[in-house]
């Protein structure tokens, strides 16, 4: 591999597939060099894949199954990693190397380099023939092996790795095979902008396991060679090297990582392993079963019959919640459309008065907001009546239409006349007037690392999800849905942003400071409420294949959470630093209602809940036994406008624990 600034050549311009969880991954980067050109942003390539290829919503692979390799010395460096992974991949090994291809004028072979190569000394350099033999070697005992090679001459592997005519008459080896993709073909360099925080070829394969194929939505999982045309068709745009690939046995074509830009519900970690989901199905039958020895209502919880749903009901034993009311209708006929428009995708919620009066944001192209009218808070219990009452289309500023638009947050501003709007795809925070749709101005300023690559390291389809507002409008809350590129997990619970804004409703909000936030194990930061300057209600939600959907909010303190903005990337020690949270309702613990799911859901009042909205006090006491003081929270779920899922409405009464 080269620098782009010494060449100046070109312009940048379950188990069915692979196993993850029977797989290994050797990742290997070198950027320091003592006698060639640094590559600065290859330790950007090790540290993206690493966190993608182990992200359950990409790939999955297990945090111990994953070695990277930063500028080896040597060049057993470089093959003794491979040869542990070999050990912990029955299904699939996967050998990533980005750093400089050397080729010599003898043998017109491809050298792979380590920090103390030189040019034309062969001795110094690792010959790819010899990791070409150490996976041929373990054929027998690794059924797939993926290698992927960024570095200039890669394409002079691709004679490798091919398996003899004499061993394809064998049947077990013709289940076995390899994939070598390349940056580039045998005679080309690949390209390292030393401005950049990935390199080229790399950067495209990073954005791509992020981003998805959002041009076949209806596609699940992504192959190898589904990976390599997306590749080519990128990199063909921007003028760059093309990549080349070679397939033994189909591998290619085998299902590999998910595809996030699938319509499909959104699939965080499925943190239910075969021996959780065993302990969850023993701890839920004895608890319905000393539950029903105690004379507990928790058998009724389950029923699917309308006339035993236990509305209003409490939210656990010890909930600081009741649920009120729940509420279908949106999804029937005669509520489910308006105007001509589809009722569907609402993915935000905001109250636009004390009566029951609100305004929900679709999620998807075309950008609408609706008006709601939800009836009064005063008629909780009894009545949950919601039915859209108006439309607009949200309009650029010259009120052309959006063509791409994923709206998720919504804030209603003082004074009831314009709402701050926030959109993954941009991604943006858009000011516009309630009256037409209309922008107002420009887009709120956004720190650039919440961008999609290669501006910055957000994911393209899981950033700014969630908006709130304080009451009197100074401070403006906006929260990413996952966390960024490079910031650690924390055994499947997500470290996520949170940008504080200062300014005034209707005026200027400038970034002030980021705070962090810890989800629970597998959930995701669905959308925030402002309470006050300090005190946040925060909806975490994420969908479990054979369970379901989780859906939780916490009461949020920002007192004592720490100033991240200079803080490049979040690690393990940082959780000390998060904002502190303490769980008001998970919604699984409420009565069912009369409601009833064809989906698999632990209970069957869940749903793909990404709007909520705070209301006002509610009346004490009553059939629902409300505690004095409790305030109405709406909750509204996003049915991604296929007919499995739900709009649903829900109506709680919740007792904040704090002031």
């Amino acid at each position: 591999m080269t620098s782009e600034d010494d060449t100046k050549e070109r312009a940048p311009g379950e188990a069915v597939g692979m196993d993850p969880k029977k797989s290994a991954c050797v990742l290997i980067g070198v950027s320091k060099y003592q006698h060639l050109p640094n590559l600065p942003s290859v330790p950007g390539n090790l540290d993206a894949l690493s966190r993608l290829l182990t992200d359950r919503s990409v790939w999955g692979l297990p945090a111990d199954r994953i070695v990277r390799v930063p500028d080896p010395q040597a060049a057993g460096d470089l093959t003794g990693p491979i040869y542990d992974a070999i050990e912990q991949a029955p299904d699939t090994l996967i050998v990533y190397y980005a750093g400089h291809g050397l080729k010599t004028l003898e043998d017109e072979q491809l050298y792979l380099t380590v920090s103390s190569s030189r040019r034309n000394r062969s001795e110094t350099t690792l010959a790819y023939r010899r990791v070409r033999q150490i996976l041929e070697s373990c054929r027998d005992r690794v059924k797939h092996r993926v290698v992927i090679l960024d570095c200039c001459h890669s394409g002079q592997a691709l004679d490798g790795m091919a398996v003899s005519e004499a061993a394809l008459q064998d049947a077990e080896l013709r289940t076995k095979g390899s994939y070598v993709l390349t940056a580039t073909a045998a005679d080309e360099k690949a390209v390292a902008d030393s401005t950049k925080r990935y390199t080229a070829f790399s950067g495209e394969l990073i954005k791509i396991l992020q981003n998805g194929d959002p041009r076949r939505p209806d596609r699940e999982r992504l192959s190898l060679d589904e990976i390599h045309k997306l590749l080519v068709q990128s990199l063909d745009l921007r003028a760059l090297p093309m990549p080349r690939k070679q397939d033994q046995d189909g591998v290619g074509a085998l299902p590999f990582v998910w595809n996030r830009a699938s319509r499909r519900p959104p699939r965080p970690p499925e943190y239910w392993t075969r021996r959780r989901r065993a302990w969850a199905g023993l701890a839920l039958a004895s608890t319905l079963t000393a539950g029903a020895a105690a004379g507990h209502w928790a058998p009724e919880v389950w029923s699917s019959d309308p006339g035993r749903a236990a509305i209003p009901g409490p939210c656990g034993e010890k909930s600081h919640a009741t649920l009120l009311a729940v509420s279908d209708q949106l999804d029937e006929p005669g509520y489910d459309e308006f105007q001509g428009s589809e009722v569907a995708g609402l993915s935000a919620l905001a109250l636009a008065d004390g009566n029951g009066r609100a305004y929900a944001v679709r999620d998807e192209t075309p950008a609408q907001i609706f008006t709601l009218s939800l009836g009064s808070p005063d008629a909780l219990p009894n009545k949950l009546n919601p039915r859209v009452t108006g439309m607009r289309g949200i309009r650029k500023p010259d009120r052309s239409k959006f063509t791409t638009f994923d709206g998720e947050g919504l804030v209603v501003e003082k004074g009831g006349k314009t709402a701050l709007v926030s959109s993954e795809k941009g991604p943006a925070i858009r000011r516009i007037r309630l009256s037409n749709g209309g922008q107002i101005g420009k887009d709120l300023p956004l720190p650039n690392t919440f961008y999609p690559p290669p501006r910055g390291v957000a994911e393209s389809t899981r950033n700014v999800e969630s908006l709130a507002v304080t009451p009197d409008g100074t401070l403006l809350y906006a929260g990413m849905e996952a966390p960024l590129l490079g910031d650690e997990d924390i055994h499947g619970r997500h470290q996520v942003r949170i940008e504080r804004y200062r300014g005034s409703s209707g005026g200027r909000y400038e970034p002030d400071r980021q705070i962090g936030y810890q989800t629970e194990e597998g959930l995701y930061l669905s959308e925030l409420v402002a309470v006050g300057p300090d005190h946040l209600l925060a909806l975490e939600r994420g969908y479990i294949r054979g369970l379901g959907n989780g859906v939780r909010v916490y009461e949020v303190d920002l007192r004592g959470a720490a100033n991240l903005t200079d803080t490049e990337h979040l690690v393990k020690d940082d959780s000390d630093r998060m904002a502190h949270k303490t769980l008001l309702v998970d919604l699984a613990d409420c009565p069912p209602g009369n409601v009833r799911t064809d989906d698999d859901q632990q209970n069957p009042l869940l749903d793909n809940v990404e709007g909520m909205a705070l209301g006002p006090a509610i009346p004490a006491g009553g059939k629902a036994k409300v505690p004095q003081g409790s305030r109405a929270l709406y909750l509204i779920s996003d049915n991604n406008s296929r007919s499995e899922q739900t709009t649903r409405l829900y109506a709680l009464a919740v007792s904040l624990q704090r002031s």
